[in-house]
């Protein structure tokens, strides 16, 4: 059971999402111009909230103790602004969500089932409920960055 819903964290991320399009494939639809937009309905770009998944991967990454660069954002918000809001900087932090994602599964993979109800550090639950969260957060994010009236985003592909 462990395995498939790992293999559905990636899927979700980078695969045949049952959700829609994929996190990556959501934003792989985005302009770097159309991602730095924040007039939408919920006053976040997609980048900004391309980083928030990011951040959450990172932090989960270096609970589960993989070698990840620091952290480059240094703004305490779960939101953080892009550092270069250009087309270099727009791969550059796609990238990055690549890297955070990949440490972030190379360490669950590494976890275990063994220790599901132990606490994750910095966020005091239990891995097993960090990992159900997991599930949600980028088919959440991607459902949200589809509405957020993007011209790329609107048209439909079911």
């Amino acid at each position: 059971m462990f395995d498939a819903v790992l293999a559905m964290l990636d899927a979700e991320f980078n695969g045949k999402s049952w959700n829609g399009l994929s996190f990556m494939a959501t934003l792989e639809k985005l302009s770097w111009e159309e991602a730095q937009n924040k007039n939408t309905w919920e006053g976040y770009s997609a980048w900004e909230i391309m980083l928030h998944c990011a951040k959450c991967k990172y932090i989960i990454a270096k609970d589960l103790d993989q070698n990840v660069s620091s952290w480059n954002y240094t703004d305490e918000s779960w939101f953080p602004a892009p550092h270069a809001v250009n087309k270099e900087g727009w791969e550059q932090d796609k990238k990055l969500l690549i890297a955070m994602h990949t440490a972030c599964m190379n360490g669950l993979r590494s976890l275990g089932e063994s220790r599901l109800e132990e606490p994750m550090p910095s966020w005091k639950k239990p891995w097993k409920a960090v990992i159900s969260w997991l599930l949600t957060h980028d088919a959440f994010h991607g459902a949200q960055m589809r509405s957020m009236g993007l011209p790329s985003l609107k048209e439909k592909h079911h």
